[in-house]
């Protein structure tokens, strides 16, 4: 009897410790994931007072040198700063529209640098552009004061960024944005046909329930089968509707998107701790496509990638079933743990609704003819890509290589296959 006794005892205290070493453990990975989005909040706010910057500096230069360096900081500091705002769970509406305008400005300076009658443009519209920052900027302070306070309620700071509870300051933010984007970058019709596309508003499918979005959740990600969950639809007037689905187990924390028509996963993003351990790229990248293949992603094809500390971010585009064409724009983001294999971001909005491709000749070109003695074409591949009209072109995708040099250059080239146009051009290496 006294020997059961000290046995149940043992056991009552060994669950105590456990219970509370778990407890312990729970809040430390909280204050983590506190201490991480804050960190991701800080490096947004540096990199937005680094591109207010370029854009006024790009009104400082006439020599072509420096006028397209100042370009190149814009472009690169506004694509950065849209890998800061993916990862953080802001209010969606003021995400949307941040995204937007730090595309439509990256890819103003980018056409801006092949282009002598863009670089008049530029000038004309480049100091709008520097006020609407600078007014920006001092909301944006205001806005995520909070944030960079030392609060480590994790939960109540969650909240407050994932549901109906985010700040005036957003909703501010949100409608500031929408009012640059109008004026700085008014829309032409085919930019208009472009935008109903990214903002699926020509997305017909069935609308389903709640309850159907949480179903569709399981059956996509049955790993967290016993989640608990936290589920509500977008705002009124979202660009499109949505259920905002809030995930936590265990270790893990983070949030899915899915449409409510269709049931189309929109994104999703899980924040856990990662070991230091990191296994083979080619193996990760089998991981990302076995997983994209189970979440019905089967007509994709890599075409970037790139890492950090924890993490490969993988892009890939739609293979077109006729042309064989890789199709840019309707391209989806992964996010693969370098430790796991497990995919713990993906964005798939641009896959959703697919883009319509139009009929287009394909010519033979002598490239031979077309490039000077010096340049030798290294791979040659096709490819759908925008033109400055924002319409999908088929096109040559080059990889070619100019040796006029002791240090030989790599570009990426794409050449319209119906009219010999030269789309786009990058350099490689």
């Amino acid at each position: 009897m006294k020997k059961t006794i000290f046995l149940l005892s043992y056991a009552i205290v060994a669950c105590l410790i456990f219970s509370f070493a778990s407890n312990r453990e729970n809040k430390e990975l909280k204050y983590l994931l506190h201490g991480q989005y804050t960190g991701k909040m800080a490096d947004a706010s540096a990199q937005l007072n680094e591109l207010q910057q370029a854009v006024q500096q790009s009104l400082l230069f006439k020599d072509p040198t420096a006028f397209q360096n100042s370009l190149q900081d814009v472009w690169r500091l506004s694509s950065d700063m849209r890998y800061s705002i993916a990862d953080l769970p802001l209010d969606r509406d003021f995400t949307t529209q941040w995204m937007n305008y730090l595309g439509r400005l990256g890819n103003n300076a980018k056409m801006t640098l092949t282009s002598q009658e863009n670089a008049a443009k530029w000038h004309d519209n480049a100091k709008q552009v520097s006020n609407n920052l600078t007014n920006f900027t001092s909301d944006w302070q205001i806005a995520t004061a909070h944030i960079l306070q030392a609060d480590n309620n994790y939960k109540q700071w969650l909240e407050e960024q994932t549901t109906e509870k985010n700040t005036a300051g957003f909703n501010k933010l949100s409608q500031s944005v929408k009012t640059y984007t109008e004026s700085d970058f008014p829309l032409t019709a085919s930019e208009s046909d472009y935008e109903k596309k990214k903002e699926l508003k020509e997305l017909n499918d069935k609308q389903i329930t709640k309850d159907e979005a949480i179903a569709r959740f399981y059956v996509m990600f049955p790993e967290l089968g016993n989640a608990t969950l936290s589920v509500n639809p977008s705002k009124k007037g979202s660009p499109y509707p949505f259920y905002h689905i809030i995930f936590h187990k265990g270790e893990r924390t983070g949030y899915a998107d899915i449409t409510q028509k269709g049931g189309h996963l929109l994104s999703y993003l899980v924040e856990r701790p990662f070991d230091n351990k990191a296994l083979p790229l080619d193996q990760l990248k089998q991981s990302a496509d076995r997983r994209l293949k189970e979440l019905g992603y089967k007509d994709v094809k890599e075409t970037d990638a790139r890492e950090n500390s924890n993490v490969w971010h993988i892009t890939y585009a739609r293979i077109d079933e006729k042309t064989k064409a890789k199709v840019y724009a309707d391209g989806v983001q992964v996010k693969i743990a370098k430790d796991t294999g497990e995919v713990v971001g993906l964005n798939g909005i641009e896959y959703i609704q697919k883009e319509k491709l139009k009929p287009q000749l394909v010519k033979k070109i002598n490239w031979d003819e077309f490039f000077n003695k010096d340049v030798k074409v290294v791979n040659e591949d096709l490819a759908y890509t925008e033109n400055k009209d924002y319409t999908e072109r088929l096109c040559y995708e080059l990889t070619v290589r100019m040796d006029t040099s002791q240090v030989p250059h790599t570009y990426k080239i794409l050449v319209d296959t119906e009219t010999g146009e030269v789309i786009k051009k990058e350099k490689l290496s």
